[in-house]
């Protein structure tokens, strides 16, 4: 008898941990919901040509995308679903690899200073609004 009750108990535990791992089908309950986000990226006054760009926030999941030829567009959840609305830390991440002149490994150099690759170091501050932005511009100086 249990025994019966034990795998009862078990096996409750287990559903009820499906159910709080995978909601009722909706994701995350806390997660907050992107808005559109995307823009252009200068170095200088001239588009970054490839690169990558994050954006943190203090109050939900970051988001991040590819540049190419100066544009962006963020994905947080899914593919170009934008950026979670509010204040962001951003980074901004161009490099490319040169033969080393001892034929070894090739060399990163960043084409931006690196300063600007982490969020926590660029200085750089962008505000997403509640109902998005797709004309979103960074200058880096």
């Amino acid at each position: 008898m249990s025994i019966g009750r034990s795998l009862i108990a078990r096996s409750f535990a287990l559903v009820a941990t499906a159910t709080a791992v995978l909601g009722c089908g909706s994701g995350d309950p806390n997660a907050v919901a992107a808005v559109p986000a995307a823009g252009t990226v200068s170095y200088k006054g001239k588009p970054v040509e490839s690169g990558t760009i994050q954006f943190v926030s203090d109050k939900g999941r970051p988001a991040s995308g590819e540049i190419q030829n100066g544009k962006f567009t963020l994905s947080t959840y899914e593919a170009g679903d934008g950026a979670i609305p509010g204040k962001h830390q951003v980074g901004v991440t161009a490099t490319k690899s040169v033969p080393s002149k001892d034929l070894s490994e090739p060399k990163t150099v960043f084409l931006i200073p690196e300063k600007y690759s982490n969020y926590t170091t660029s200085g750089i501050e962008v505000e997403v609004p509640e109902k998005g932005n797709t004309a979103i511009a960074i200058d880096i100086q």
